[in-house]
């Protein structure tokens, strides 16, 4: 890495601490973002009071993901219905742009560096890439089959594409935009996340009851964690400690602990969990819960549910502003 490129790598991870720490210094002045499938709207939940402050209709039919830019200033709600992704701005709560993406658009990730949307689409079995500067689509990268998220190493360097249909990860070089390796996941593979140093993989495999951890290093399966009950969203807790898997049938959150890597705790919660966020400074858990249509809130000190949030018809993807983390 030239001089320039390392110091311009270094103010851009300024500026991200900057902004994700401006709103840890409110305290509890989180947002959360909710995809509501049959409503076609978006419920943004206060995290201090636990309440929905506003609903929103970005325009695309069947909502499903939602990702932020890193400075907070944009949501992206990927549609499954019209094949799109509406960009909001999260201030006016306005959608200002939609790009096309593919088949029943997934997944949407920014990418480190906060140049590109990532857009994974199980539909059309590829990755739609767009530039976010130029508001255009630069690249689309056939992928395994049904591609449902994209999570990036922390360095920006590769993608990791969970394939649910072919039961794999797609890892794909950033730069190049080119596949360098496919590593074996179970059938069902989904909920993806990465520890904050970029050492461990995590990603869901519904389909065989299990959350396989990847060593993202070697690409080399570390452990088979098996789950009954088909575990399908997860998340990484901020310090990398651990990981919390929504399991839809099962009705309940696994805690796993990375360093024994396995389920150290239960938590009853809702009915068809699906997705799970965690606020940055890694105290409270939101899960979306489809058939009572509402997002469950736990506090993961006590591993208990604290709050009860309706919200609209069939939740599915959630996602917390800001964004970020690791």
């Amino acid at each position: 890495m030239t001089a320039r490129k390392t110091q311009r790598f270094a103010v851009v991870a300024v500026l991200a601490c900057v902004a994700v720490f401006g709103w840890i210094a409110q305290g509890w002045a989180y947002e959360v973002w909710v995809t509501n499938q049959d409503d076609h709207t978006v419920s943004i939940i206060d995290t201090e009071t636990n309440k929905v402050i506003a609903t929103i209709t970005p325009g695309g039919k069947k909502p499903h993901n939602v990702a932020f830019s890193h400075d907070g200033a944009y949501a992206f709600v990927a549609n499954v219905g019209t094949n799109d992704v509406n960009m909001v701005e999260t201030k006016n709560r306005k959608a200002v742009e939609t790009f096309p993406a593919g088949t029943r658009a997934h997944g949407p990730a920014v990418t480190p560096d906060g140049a590109q949307l990532w857009v994974a689409n199980p539909g059309s079995n590829d990755v739609t890439i767009i530039d976010l500067k130029l508001r255009k689509t630069i690249d689309t990268i056939p992928v395994g089959k049904a591609p449902a998220l994209v999570v990036f190493d922390p360095k920006g360097t590769r993608a990791y594409i969970s394939n649910g249909g072919s039961g794999d990860l797609s890892v794909i070089d950033v730069k190049s935009r080119k596949i360098t390796k496919t590593i074996e996941a179970g059938k069902g593979a989904m909920g993806t996340d990465i520890t904050w140093d970029g050492k461990l993989l995590l990603v869901t495999a519904g389909d065989v009851d299990r959350i396989d951890v990847i060593d993202a290093i070697s690409d080399k399966v570390k452990k088979r964690i098996a789950r009954q009950g088909e575990p399908h969203g997860l998340v990484v807790s901020p310090d990398g400690k651990r990981a919390y898997v929504a399991s839809r049938k099962a009705n309940v959150v696994s805690v796993i602990d990375l360093k024994s890597l396995k389920i150290v705790k239960e938590i009853p919660a809702g009915k068809r969990i699906d997705i799970v966020t965690i606020t940055p400074d890694g105290r409270r858990l939101y899960v979306t819960s489809r058939d009572t249509n509402s997002v469950i809130a736990i506090d993961t000190a006590t591993a208990k549910v604290v709050a009860e949030i309706p919200v609209g018809k069939d939740p599915h993807g959630i996602g917390t502003l800001p964004a970020g983390h690791h």
